[in-house]
């Protein structure tokens, strides 16, 4: 009988031997994966590292995949659909804004993000909150201003006498 479980107990270390063995390929084949992977878009990531020490070349942000599964919309994207909105039609609701998404990368903008976005462009100074309607800052003001400037710079155009005349007495002093 002793030689029965002395048999078994060598048979048994025999077998956790082997499979150590095998673990043990296996953890230095994914670790030799890894490194020739990493090897293999390493210049990139290479070339990243040392040019951090100079500034930065922007990128094109690709969206992001939350944990949720949703793509996220990149950097800066909500702010510039905002203000590209009201600069076409002033005068919109937050879920016009969004209704105006036309690309995937406006699609990704949820209606949240449009909501914080004017609320704090409008502690910014950005945006204008008329009755429920966003416009954009100086785009009411500016265009009455701007259309009681242009006959005032048009007179002096079409009297040249006075417009040629106050300019060299200006710059001669």
């Amino acid at each position: 009988m002793p030689n029965a479980s002395g048999t078994s107990t060598e048979k048994l270390s025999a077998l956790i031997a082997e499979i150590e063995a095998e673990a043990y390929a296996r953890g230095q084949a994914d670790a030799k994966k890894e490194m020739l992977d990493l090897l293999g878009t390493g210049g990139e990531r290479a070339a990243r590292t040392r040019a951090t020490r100079g500034r930065r070349a922007k990128t094109a942000a690709a969206p992001k995949r939350r944990a949720s599964g949703r793509k996220r919309a990149p950097k800066g994207s909500v702010p510039r659909f905002v203000e590209q909105a009201l600069r076409e039609q002033p005068g919109l609701t937050p879920p016009e804004i969004l209704a105006r998404a036309a690309t995937d990368m406006e699609r990704l903008i949820k209606l949240p993000s449009i909501r914080t976005e004017l609320r704090n462009g409008r502690r910014q100074g950005k945006y204008e909150l008329n009755g429920g309607r966003w416009t954009l800052a100086g785009s009411a003001a500016g265009g009455a201003t701007a259309a009681e400037t242009a006959p005032s710079d048009s007179s002096p155009a079409s009297d040249t006498g006075q417009g040629g005349g106050a300019a060299p007495s200006r710059w001669s002093c």
